[in-house]
């Protein structure tokens, strides 16, 4: 299975968690300037940018520990536009980071801040 498509299943995965979790999610696959984040989702006050590492294995590391400082800087970028754009400046917003190693997976809210 090629990476682009464990990803997607990755991202699917979460998607489903967080909807379980009673988030509203407002975006997937959202785009600025080649920029990119998983998933945008909502609850009551709160809005999330959620990047999602997927693995088939841990041989390389975990899926979180591929996030480094550009990327964090990229989803910063994409969430500003984006609450910009949408007028979402009475929001709350957090930056988290959902790694699927394996079978396995981890959720970390609150992974990084602006």
């Amino acid at each position: 299975m090629a990476s682009k498509d464990v990803g997607k299943i990755g991202e699917n995965r979460i998607a489903r968690y967080l909807k379980d979790e009673g988030w509203i999610i407002l975006e997937k696959n959202f785009r600025f300037h080649k920029k990119e984040v998983d998933i945008i989702a909502r609850k009551h006050d709160l809005i999330i940018f959620v990047e999602v590492k997927t693995r088939k294995n841990t041989q390389f590391g975990r899926g979180s520990e591929a996030i480094d400082t550009q990327k964090r800087n990229n989803i910063i970028h994409v969430a500003r536009h984006y609450i910009e754009k949408n007028n979402l400046n009475n929001f709350n917003v957090r930056f988290d980071v959902a790694s699927i190693d394996g079978e396995s997976f981890s959720y970390i809210e609150n992974a990084f801040q602006v």
